[in-house]
């Protein structure tokens, strides 16, 4: 298992927490991110999809996957090392985005080591099993000292592991997402 930096992954889930709670504070800003981060266009070799209206198509060759996003976020990556990384959609003016974390993963499940490794707090609630374009995981609510409430959707396909992360007050917000994500 790749060793990633868990204070780098909560630094990034914390930009989300806060940008969760100008929206819940009504309170507007713009946060910027740390330097060092690049804009990710890589293409995936399947054709395009049609994107709703509003939305746009991300597209990512590295992890095999698209999804569509609402067009108005702005998408950076964070190399992680040990082959993850985290990518970011985000509109700090809405106060609106979610985090996508990758990470090699061989097993078809997620250990509660693995759980435990990610979310140190402990904290699953209200855990259901998902489905989402053949890969199988779990919908659930989380919560850390730092960040707040989350809701979480993880999933295991292709030997990775796909962490998407969202204040809890967008839940219904990042399930219009989900159901967009597709593999190739």
């Amino acid at each position: 298992k790749p060793d990633i930096d868990i204070n780098r992954r909560n630094f990034i889930k914390l930009s989300l927490v806060l940008t969760g709670a100008l929206l819940l504070n009504k309170i507007t800003g713009v946060l910027s991110l740390a330097s060092g981060i690049a804009s990710d266009t890589s293409a995936v070799s399947a054709p395009s999809r049609t994107p709703p209206v509003g939305t746009k198509e991300y597209r990512n060759a590295r992890y095999g996957f698209s999804l569509f996003h609402p067009s108005d976020l702005s998408v950076s990556t964070f190399d992680e090392g040990g082959g993850a990384s985290t990518i970011t959609f985000q509109n700090p003016e809405k106060a609106e985005g979610f985090q996508l974390f990758i990470v090699p993963h061989s097993d078809s499940q997620v250990s509660e080591e693995r759980f435990n490794q990610d979310v140190p707090s402990g904290v699953r609630e209200s855990l259901t099993n998902i489905a989402v374009d053949g890969a199988t995981g779990a919908e659930f609510y989380s919560t850390h000292t730092a960040l707040g409430d989350t809701h979480e959707v993880w999933l295991t396909r292709g030997g990775f592991l796909y962490e998407l992360t969202t204040h809890r007050s967008l839940d219904t917000w990042l399930n219009s997402v989900v159901p967009t994500l597709k593999f190739v």
